[in-house]
């Protein structure tokens, strides 16, 4: 590790071996950068470029199958692809039956590939599968499909619509090498503070209740909320009416499955109730879902308080494939005992001698900060529902408390998050703070 004090105006750096009469091309030394290889007369080698607000650490790493931004290859018979970066003056060749590896020719111009064959012409990121189709003649077709091997994001040429089908379910017919599935019907605990002796809080997840399904093809499918009742009541007249439906009870699940190149995770949570057990409480539950209008869930099927799925795919940036989050409304109701037991429960005796090694060891991890290479993370699709949160705060003044405590009222839709206040106004005036501060985006 060496100091550096550059003092190209320009930002740009390059590097060159030791006994190496050339370098490599030019990149930023202000700017983010995460594993962009760069090609030199022995190889090439791998850069990372990571800011803070006291320095930069540029560090460099050795090569890895999977590091280059592409692998090109022409499955074709008589296409000679023509390929380069975006911007860049300088034009490469796929010839027929040809393998490549591409390069960025300059890593501080926009980052996409471009590539053309007579009239047609394509630009890619190289960041998603992506595929298309162009004419050879009157007679064929030239595919062209981007899809990641393993760790290599690979763009291929072809005629063969059959290597076209096996590239696109490469990854979908991996076989899982590990399953993990968790099903509780109900589960309860409790928090007690063992110095007091008093139970504080009784944190209970429950299954979705009765639930009817039938089977129109080879899977369950729920009836609708409103059937469900009728069959329900129906049932305790007539036991005997399961001859050709089926009740249940939709228990709290997890499923996770890993293959070799992918992860995908299943989790949802039916009912989930937080009651407050300090003797002459003001609010008894503290914690549970709202259910949804009768209006609203009378002809559509019962759906969990809490579902999410995440699947994920391993390169060389962590890649979210799809990420879908949904939540229904709730409810939060707070007393200041409450949260005054709470923060006992959790909170430790202090310890002269832990809080210095705290310290030290929070500035060992400033330093280790400076050199830390992770991987960036990249979401291809990515839903969160709309999640609406009804708080009640106490109202006595209590300042001991964190204000982030009342940023509740929570509305996430999209890519977007906006922080509602409407319902914290009391809680705002005893402690001398804005609602302009939480309203903003």
């Amino acid at each position: 590790c060496l100091p550096l004090w550059p003092e190209n105006a320009q930002g740009k750096l390059c590097v060159r071996v030791v006994g190496s009469e050339s370098s490599s091309e030019c990149f930023f030394f202000h700017r983010e950068d995460r594993g962009t290889l760069l090609k030199l007369d022995c190889g090439g080698i791998i850069l990372n470029v990571n800011g803070s607000n006291h320095s930069t650490v540029i560090s460099f790493s050795d090569y890895y199958e999977g590091a280059a931004p592409a692998l090109l290859v022409n499955h074709t018979a008589w296409a000679t692809i023509a390929y380069s970066q975006s911007g860049s003056a300088v034009v490469h060749e796929l010839k027929p039956s040809e393998a490549r590896k591409f390069v960025w020719d300059d890593p501080t111009r926009p980052r996409m590939l471009r590539w053309s064959y007579m009239e047609h012409s394509g630009e890619l990121n190289l960041l998603k599968d992506e595929m298309g189709q162009f004419s050879y003649d009157n007679k064929s077709q030239i595919h062209w499909i981007s899809f990641l091997d393993g760790r290599q994001r690979v763009l291929l040429f072809t005629e063969d619509t059959g290597v076209v089908t096996k590239a696109r379910q490469a990854e979908e017919l991996e076989q899982s090498q590990q399953e993990v599935r968790l099903s509780l019907q109900s589960l309860g605990l409790s928090l007690v503070n063992n110095s007091s002796r008093h139970e504080v809080a009784y944190i209970g997840i429950n299954n979705s209740g009765v639930v009817w399904e039938m089977k129109p093809k080879n899977r369950w499918k729920p009836f609708s909320q409103k059937n469900i009742e009728l069959l329900e009541k129906a049932y305790q007249l007539n036991s005997s009416l399961t001859c050709c439906l089926w009740f249940v009870y939709q228990v709290n699940l997890s499923r996770l499955k890993q293959s070799l190149h992918q992860r995908s995770l299943r989790a949802q949570l039916h009912w989930l109730q937080v009651d407050n057990q300090l003797p002459g409480a003001m609010f008894p539950i503290v914690f549970h879902p709202v259910p949804p209008p009768k209006s609203l869930v009378q002809d559509s099927e019962p759906k969990p308080f809490f579902d999410v799925s995440v699947i994920t795919r391993f390169n060389q940036h962590s890649k979210v494939i799809y990420f879908m989050a949904l939540v229904q409304e709730m409810a939060v109701k707070l007393d200041q005992g409450f949260l005054g037991a709470t923060l006992a429960l959790f909170t430790p005796a202090v310890d002269p001698q832990a809080e210095r090694q705290k310290v030290k060891h929070d500035a060992e991890l400033m330093e280790a900060s400076l050199s830390e290479t992770s991987g960036l993370s990249f979401f291809e699709y990515f839903h969160i529902s709309p999640i609406k949160v009804r708080a009640t705060p106490p109202h006595q003044q209590v300042s001991v408390i964190p204000v982030w405590l009342w940023m509740v009222l929570v509305w996430v839709e999209g890519a977007s998050l906006r922080l509602l206040a409407s319902g914290c106004r009391s809680f705002c005036e005893a402690s001398s703070c804005s609602l302009s501060d939480w309203t903003r985006v």
